[in-house]
């Protein structure tokens, strides 16, 4: 059994059960030095509370050599083995969640179907552009993290990325405001720099107020912080639950003599 942590997140916990795989989302949008630390950071977050992580990483394509969720739809690959240990794992899905969105329009939510490909009790976190991500969770109560930085472009791209989640796919993101090192212990004034141009922008154009979350950008081996645990058992009370009702054969494996496992643990 699992220890319950002594931290400020441990309140949430209880909020959080996860008794089947849970599937959240973050928006990539050109910002990778504030997405990928904060995505790393949460999944090791999660791990720390005892989850199994998979990262389904749209930005990355699926290729024989490099096998992921493309191969997981159509069998000629098999799920990762469950590990003693909780561990975290990046599945390439450029391809596959592609092909999943394409197969909304005329069913209901595939992604939701896919639990079988995932140990139980495990969170699974989307890593995919605004457009991939709008038909795969429209309809959910996911809130999938949007981060605003100090980056030259990221005001830009963060808000194209909130305008489509809002009038194409009535999602609501959670707006994460990542503030450089340098900026983690400045005035409160200097801490809204960074995502002021967006709520701006938002109320301006979109008639939306934003309310982002601050969090410093972590250091390069720094542990998750209080506040980006307290963000990754948030995002928990509003996943999508994943069916684990259906699972594929062994014949349907057996079809493909080389079929590769998926790998990638951290």
């Amino acid at each position: 059994m699992r220890e319950r942590p002594n931290n400020q997140a441990a309140g949430l916990l209880d909020l959080a059960a996860i008794p089947s795989p849970k599937l959240t989302a973050m928006v990539a949008h050109g910002d990778e030095q504030a997405e990928l630390p904060l995505l790393l950071r949460m999944c090791a977050a999660w791990v720390g509370f005892g989850y199994p992580v998979t990262v389904l990483d749209g930005t990355v394509r699926e290729s024989a050599d490099n096998p992921g969720l493309e191969q997981l739809l159509d069998y000629s690959c098999a799920p990762a083995p469950q590990s003693d240990a909780p561990s975290w794992t990046v599945v390439p899905a450029a391809w596959g969640l592609q092909t999943l969105a394409s197969k909304l329009q005329n069913e209901r939510n595939a992604l939701a179907d896919t639990g079988w490909m995932f140990p139980h009790e495990s969170v699974v976190m989307v890593y995919s552009n605004a457009q991939t991500l709008v038909p795969l969770l429209q309809g959910s109560k996911v809130r999938p993290v949007l981060t605003v930085s100090t980056a030259k472009a990221s005001l830009l791209t963060s808000y194209l990325a909130l305008k489509r989640l809002l009038l194409k796919g009535r999602l609501e993101p959670t707006i994460v405001n990542v503030l450089p090192p340098q900026h983690a212990v400045s005035s409160q004034a200097g801490t809204q720099t960074a995502s002021t141009g967006l709520r701006d922008y938002a109320k301006y154009f979109l008639d939306y107020e934003v309310n982002a979350l601050t969090i410093p950008a972590p250091g390069a081996d720094e542990s998750p912080s209080a506040s980006t645990e307290r963000l990754a058992l948030g995002l928990l009370e509003n996943a999508m639950p994943l069916d684990l009702r259906w699972t594929p054969t062994t014949r349907s494996f057996s079809m493909h003599p080389q079929a590769v496992t998926v790998t990638g643990s951290h």
